[in-house]
């Protein structure tokens, strides 16, 4: 008799510890789901030129983001194409592990490195010593998580600018 008693207290412990298991894995599958809405691209902030060697120069920028989520994201990576007067003079291939913050602006500062003579190298050092205003188009994506989960946000900007 006792060992039927002690069976079934056996039974009843393995069934609680099946219970919290299931509402364990429950709870982990809901808090990983996908934010409501991607990080919003705002704009680039202080373009410039970094510095000048030969033909190469570095553009430097901040480019500004919004997190409309109420849950804290990691910036994982960001890969723009730069294109100066319509034509493409770089790359911006950075990865990283920045933290964003939930429901506000974050700045992503980004350096690319390029070469004058794909613009012309006259019209280059023209356009940056004499403060021209040019067309610059940014286009890529950048990659965020948000309790491990991925995901990539397009960019797609166009702007005039003064270096």
């Amino acid at each position: 008799m006792k060992l039927v008693i002690w069976h079934k207290l056996c039974l009843i412990n393995c069934m609680y510890k099946l219970f919290y298991l299931l509402l364990l894995v429950l709870l982990l599958t809901v808090s990983c789901t996908r934010p409501e809405e991607e990080p919003q691209f705002l704009r680039i902030d202080n373009l410039g030129v970094g510095k000048i060697s030969g033909s190469e120069a570095t553009l430097t920028a901040d480019a500004v983001f919004y997190n409309p989520n109420n849950v804290k994201m990691k910036l994982r990576k960001v890969a723009i194409d730069v294109a100066l007067e319509g034509k493409q003079i770089g790359s911006i291939n950075q990865e990283m592990a920045t933290k964003i913050p939930a429901l506000s602006e974050f700045i992503v500062p980004v350096n690319a490195s390029f070469d004058l003579s794909n613009i012309g190298l006259l019209n280059g050092i023209m356009s940056i010593l004499g403060g021209k205003k040019i067309d610059v188009h940014y286009e890529g994506f950048i990659k965020v998580s948000v309790h491990g989960y991925p995901v990539t946000v397009p960019i797609n900007y166009d702007d005039e600018v003064k270096l």
